[in-house]
């Protein structure tokens, strides 16, 4: 419990959902029209409270760390939409945004590579959520999170 940190892959735009906007503010409450972003860390607020009632070793100043993974797309409304809300109550330091990086994108199965429209450049596009390992280690939040005594098998 208290060895957990928490990642979320937040890299995708909300168009294929009829959203103008990204994913994570989505409104998922129809009532007070709380973005997704909000209910997942009160969650985890609510989470990381339990823990310190339960745990009575636990420090005060114990926290559940959040990264969150965007894309060029995404990150500086990630930025914003935190910023505006005050991170929704979590600390400044509990919260990590990292950014994946592009690749060339393939335009089929044969893997021609994919060109801008009316440019001769390839197209590219964030690399997925099979590179989140990667990104967490190269941007240094295994390491950091190791020294708060986080813990991965």
């Amino acid at each position: 419990m208290e060895y957990t940190g928490f990642t979320l892959v937040a890299g995708g735009l909300g168009e294929r959902l009829g959203y103008d906007g990204i994913k994570i503010g989505i409104p998922i409450n129809l009532v007070t029209g709380d973005p997704y972003i909000q209910v997942y860390i009160e969650y985890l607020l609510a989470y990381q409270a339990r823990i310190r009632k339960i745990k009575r070793n636990i420090p005060e100043s114990f926290m559940i760390p959040l990264c969150i993974m965007t894309s060029d797309d995404t990150y500086t409304k990630t930025v914003k939409i935190l910023s505006d809300n005050k991170n929704f109550g979590m600390r400044e330091d509990q919260i990590t945004i990292v950014k994946q990086e592009k690749v060339p994108a393939l335009l089929n199965n044969k893997c021609h590579m994919a060109l801008i429209p009316g440019k001769l450049l390839i197209d590219t596009k964030p690399h997925g959520h099979g590179d989140v390992h990667t990104v967490l280690h190269q941007s240094g939040v295994i390491e950091r999170w190791n020294k708060l005594g986080k813990k991965w098998y």
